[in-house]
């Protein structure tokens, strides 16, 4: 009876064993025409993790459905286009999107990602054959075109509308935002609110001279310094733009003045200049490129443009240009400026490549300060984007080193000076250092968890216990960034920096965790453009205006001099923005 049930037993686990080796994990549904389902994919954008699900029928690829990203508002709509693009040609998308270069590859892996998850082959799949129709030319009229669709060209869409012009915009990129969209978009406004608050004295004649110290021209630096409150106060009561409860110390000003938007990235300019672009009905065509402006002797009288699926041809009786710098276009940078080669990295978005310039020169007007091309010091030495967490050298909380762990130039020093004292470093990088209690005080955790993560990836951020560990990552001289740190603290007892006279309040390096960043100078700002008069008119070489033509933002030159400061650029985009889709709706109702 033992016998039997011991083997009874045996039989028994014989066949759990066997039925446990035979169980296999679920496969995707397969019939003989092929996989069918739903398949989630995972890819790493600029912002984190972008997933998605895949939806297969019969392995040709129906739907593509965004689960979760952390990307860029704006930059999410290349998610659209490529996802047309798979399923209406049942291929895994080979080019990104312009201007969303790190979303696109994110995206691109996820599909890629999700089509490994079904078992299939994305060099299998089937293309389908899709038919080219012929392009449709649109031809309207309206009242005011603006050409760009970054902070410059909403505002004075935005105005222009509101006067009660019939508006119609242009962005040759997929979404709009430009550079306004990816900078930190601190704004100078002198005598602003948070100031009186604080007890910094400021006023509109320091901010002009802080300004003009640069060469810029004394017209248009005196209409943006008397202008520049006024339009931080209508960006944040009549676009809702929220400023936070503090301000930001930029190199160059005098004293404390850059308000700063909430999250302190530019996002929170673009989200609320969009939406009341929306909210007044403005028509924004995007992923349409105007070509050329249309003439009427010497006026300018409408615009053409092409899209992917249509064209343009728009009447009307003002234009205005914001179409951003040139900093992305190295064939431009060189010839106004060979040592600004290829060999430097920008932090401009890819639609910065002059097109309004060209434009406007192909309308008769003249240019100046085209040579002037700023380098922001404190950007990615991988793709030369620029890095937020810089955020805590502008709260005065950080100190910068060189390989051999010893200060070369003020933190607050203009931006120009600091790339320049960077670039002649032994290995061409600054160390920018800062303690546990500066990171608190500046908010970076909070403010961009991304960028401190990419940063961590890539082996650019190290945040250590010991300075000993800081050194150590980037291979810089312990001992002697030691000694630095040790000096510095001496110098904030002292209450003055006794090697580079850094303004501002000085604040101690000695809370760990310690904070390192490993940067490079990158393009970020063209200061020469389009001339224009203070009316925002541009101007033809013998100084008279081009009828019909305004500009503002970075497409015009003059304002900055050779070197803009940090935080003037969205004072400069908004009130000269302002002004020039005041003036574009008053000229077309004449």
């Amino acid at each position: 009876m033992k016998r039997n049930f011991k083997i009874i037993c045996l039989v028994l686990i014989a066949i759990m064993v066997f039925t446990a080796c035979s169980t296999t994990p679920e496969k995707p549904e397969e019939t003989t025409e092929g996989i069918t389902g739903s398949f989630e994919g995972v890819g790493k954008g600029r912002g984190g993790d972008i997933k998605i699900s895949l939806s297969l029928k019969d392995s040709t690829i129906e739907a593509i459905e965004v689960l979760e990203h952390s990307e860029t508002p704006g930059y999410e709509s290349s998610f659209e286009e490529l996802t047309n693009y798979a399923v209406g040609h049942n291929q895994v998308p080979t080019d990104v999107v312009s201007g969303a270069t790190l979303a696109s590859n994110g995206f691109i892996d996820a599909i890629k990602d999700a089509l490994k998850n079904a078992g299939l082959d994305a060099e299998a799949l089937v293309a389908k054959e899709v038919e080219k129709s012929d392009k449709e030319t649109i031809e309207e009229t309206v009242d005011v075109v603006v050409v760009g669709a970054g902070g410059a060209g909403l505002t004075a869409a935005i105005r222009a509308k509101e006067a009660g012009a019939n508006v119609m915009v242009f962005e040759k990129l997929p979404f709009v935002g430009g550079n306004t969209l990816i900078s930190g978009a601190e704004y100078a406004a002198p005598g602003n609110w948070i100031q009186e608050k604080e007890g910094i004295e400021d006023n509109t004649d320091l901010f002009y001279e802080d300004v003009l110290k640069a060469g810029g021209n004394p017209e248009l630096v005196r209409t943006l310094a008397d202008n520049a409150l006024d339009g931080a106060i209508w960006l944040r009561d009549d676009a809702k733009v929220q400023w936070e409860d503090e301000l930001m110390f930029f190199g160059g000003h005098t004293v404390k003045r850059s308000l700063i938007p909430a999250g302190a990235s530019g996002k929170e300019i673009i989200t609320k200049l969009s939406k009341k672009a929306e909210e007044l009905g403005i028509r924004v065509e995007v992923g349409a490129r105007v070509t050329e402006l249309i003439l009427d002797g010497d006026k300018v009288v409408g615009v053409k443009a092409e899209g992917e699926s249509k064209d343009y041809i728009v009447n009307s009786k003002s234009v205005v240009l914001s179409t951003g710098g040139f900093g992305s276009n190295v064939e431009m940078r060189v010839k106004y400026n060979p040592e600004i080669d290829d060999s430097i990295l920008s932090t401009n978005s890819p639609g910065s490549t002059g097109d309004g310039i060209i434009l406007a020169q192909s309308a008769g007007a003249v240019l100046v300060g085209m040579e002037h091309i700023q380098l922001y010091p404190i950007c990615d030495p991988l793709t030369g984007t620029l890095l937020y967490v810089d955020d805590t050298r502008l709260y005065q909380v950080t100190i910068m080193v060189n390989k051999e762990g010893q200060r070369f130039v003020e933190e607050l020093d203009t931006r120009y000076a600091i790339s320049m004292a960077m670039k002649a470093q032994s290995d061409g990088y600054g160390y920018e250092l800062w303690d546990q209690a500066g990171a608190d005080l500046s908010q970076i955790s909070e403010n961009h968890p991304a960028e401190i993560q990419y940063l961590k990836d890539n082996g650019l951020l190290v945040v250590a216990e010991t300075l000993d560990e800081c050194a150590e990552h980037f291979g810089i001289d312990k001992e002697a960034l030691k000694a630095t740190v040790e000096k510095w603290n001496g110098y904030v007892d002292a209450g003055a920096d006794a090697d580079f006279n850094k303004r501002g309040t000085l604040h101690k390096i000695e809370t760990g965790p310690f904070w390192m960043i490993k940067a490079v100078p990158a393009v970020h700002h063209t200061m020469g453009g389009v001339s224009i008069d203070k009316d925002a008119q541009v101007l033809r070489e013998d100084g008279t205006i081009i009828p019909g033509l305004f500009a503002a933002g970075e497409v015009t030159g003059g304002i900055h001099g050779d070197n803009r400061l940090g935080s003037a650029a969205i004072a400069d985009i908004t009130v000269f923005g302002i002004i020039a889709g005041d003036n574009a709706a008053k000229y077309s109702k004449e």
